[in-house]
């Protein structure tokens, strides 16, 4: 049988198009030593028997049934989910209405003071309070700016710095001692 014959059957046969002689002939081919092994290789599993599958038990119809009958039921409505429902409703509900009346009442700027010589002399007293406020609080930052008014003072330390170091490199001569007198220790 020509490879070009059976590519057509099996292509029927993924399309569902094949008949039982058309699988039947199909399976004997693919099965046979004689065909090719690249046709095996690809489509050898339909060379094997297919499984059979059982009938269906007397009593598969009823549970069938059973299972997809849908339930229908009538929920009575629950009292307090029905009364927590109208209470939101109407706490919203007059919500809405004070935020719609605030915003349609007249709400003009009006003075504080009828007379200007008093309201300027509140300002006053305000402002003179929060300077106060803020002079004690930057009283601390004072000792911070003598730190960068006086750098000749720094200049003391780095000449201190020098006398310990030179004093010091004079005193090398006490390593050299005591490692003069560990090597013969060690001989």
């Amino acid at each position: 049988m020509e490879q070009a014959k059976i590519k057509e059957l099996i292509g029927k046969y993924f399309r569902g198009e094949t008949g039982e002689d058309e699988e039947r002939i199909l399976r004997e081919y693919l099965g046979s030593p004689s065909s090719p092994a690249s046709l095996k290789d690809e489509f050898g599993y339909l060379a094997l028997k297919p499984e059979r599958v059982p009938e269906p038990s007397a009593d598969f119809e009823a549970r069938l049934s059973e299972i997809t009958q849908t339930m229908i039921t009538i929920h009575q409505p629950d009292r307090r989910r029905m009364w927590v429902t109208l209470i939101t409703t109407a706490a919203a509900v007059a919500a809405g209405v004070w935020l719609l009346m605030s915003i349609l009442t007249d709400h003009s700027v009006r003075d504080t003071y009828s007379d200007p010589v008093i309201a300027l002399a509140e300002v006053r007293s305000i402002l003179l309070d929060v300077s106060e406020r803020m002079n004690t609080g930057t009283a601390q930052l004072e000792q911070v700016s003598t730190i960068t008014t006086k750098p000749e003072e720094l200049n003391v330390l780095s000449t201190i710095n020098d006398l310990v170091s030179k004093n010091l490199s004079r005193l090398s001569y006490l390593d050299e001692l005591r490692n003069g007198e560990s090597n013969p220790e060690t001989e």
